[in-house]
């Protein structure tokens, strides 16, 4: 049986961070695109693509204090280039030194063949991307970043785990995500771009579109720069902006052919793309309502059981098999608390926090008993929407 590294790659290591650290503080006030030849040589020295290597730098570069105002770079770079970065800055001499052993030792291990002499030397996802870096870890998946040989475009590549591979719950769930995205075209949901559902039965896979923030992160960088960091933290447009997309994804879940819910919406499932825009994701507890249930006895990143705390209608704990759309609407009414609150989780009844308009729909929304609720996103859409006409 193939290891998920033989499938798929593997991601950087220390050493090749290190490498391309060292280039980027020799080449930092120059260009750092992929046609640069020191770019190209880098890259076939670490058996990586030039676009991979172009990436690092620029990832180097969002992060460099001197480069502040200068050079916007890549802001996406996981904890252990943060951390390469952050011990090497202030020892550059001893940095050089550093990556010049690595590179001897990856010059001893790599002879360019005459007739492949720009051959890259790991595998490659579905053949055409190459992983980056790990950025995500969820109830039965890995996410890395990679990027798309040709196009030198950025992707999201989710692989079952390892340690889920013989967890039939695990596949199940993980195949009901693959599932949900490929039935759904639709601007506020993530995108699915290919899979190997048919073909991989050990570790399934599936590319997605790329996203620089989940609603979680968007918000922790946008507290960082307030010097008061009151609640709540985003504009009133920004928070409009932001549930107008998520109403949109939820309402073409729950309206078009066949109909989804998906039982766990909350601010790591809602992501921010690189042109701006929101879309909804993370469709491992999806159901679909025309489909026969499935009993499901697994827990979430949040080890609550059936879904994230907070979010989670009370009736999923109570007969998860059974619920119905109202489910979401719990969490969506929850998700307009998160976003216009004075106050702190958790949401308290008798101190919400919310201007009265806007705490009678998140009442309403969240009320225990689903029959009690708004009945449709679109019901619930139209209440929110009145409050700001």
């Amino acid at each position: 049986m193939a290891t998920a590294g033989e499938l798929y790659g593997r991601p950087w290591s220390e050493a090749e961070y290190i490498i391309v650290l060292q280039q980027y503080f020799s080449h930092r006030d120059g260009p750092l695109h992929a046609e640069c030849d020191y770019v190209g040589a880098t890259a076939r020295l670490l058996g990586r693509t030039a676009a991979a290597v172009a990436m690092r730098l620029e990832n180097f570069a969002s992060i460099d204090p001197s480069m502040s105002g200068k050079r916007a770079g890549l802001s996406h770079i996981n904890a252990l280039g943060r951390r390469v970065f952050d011990h090497w800055y202030t020892r550059q001499d001893a940095l050089a030194e550093c990556a010049a052993a690595f590179s001897r030792d990856r010059q001893s291990q790599f002879v360019p063949s005459l007739f492949e002499p720009n051959r890259v030397q790991i595998p490659r996802a579905f053949e055409h991307y190459e992983l980056v870096d790990q950025i995500g870890v969820g109830g039965c998946g890995t996410v890395f970043s990679c990027i798309e040989v040709e196009t030198q475009q950025l992707f999201a590549i989710k692989i079952i785990s390892t340690d889920k591979i013989h967890d039939q719950e695990a596949i199940h769930r993980f195949r009901r995500e693959i599932k949900a995205l490929k039935s759904r075209a639709h601007p506020n949901i993530i995108r699915l771009h290919e899979d190997n559902l048919d073909s991989e039965r050990n570790f399934p896979a599936f590319v997605m579109d790329f996203a620089s923030h989940s609603l979680t992160s968007f918000v922790e960088a946008v507290s960082r720069e307030q010097s008061n960091r009151r609640r709540p933290l985003l504009s009133s447009s920004q928070a409009s902006e932001i549930i107008a997309a998520i109403f949109e994804a939820v309402h073409a879940l729950h309206t078009d052919s066949p109909r989804i819910m998906h039982r766990d919406i909350n601010p790591n499932n809602i992501l921010r793309l690189p042109n701006g825009s929101w879309v909804l994701a993370d469709f491992g507890l999806a159901k679909f309502i025309s489909s026969a249930p499935l009993m499901t006895s697994f827990h979430t990143t949040t080890q609550r059981g059936w879904g994230t705390q907070w979010y989670t209608a009370p009736e999923q704990y109570h007969n998860f098999r059974d619920v119905d759309e109202r489910t979401d609407i719990y969490s969506l009414g929850i998700l307009i608390w998160e976003l216009f609150t004075e106050g702190n989780p958790p949401p308290d009844r008798d101190h919400l926090g919310l201007t009265e308009p806007i705490a009678a729909v998140y009442s309403k929304a969240t009320h225990r008993d689903p029959s009690q609720r708004y009945q449709s996103v679109g019901h619930l859409r139209s209440a929110f929407d009145d409050i700001f006409r």
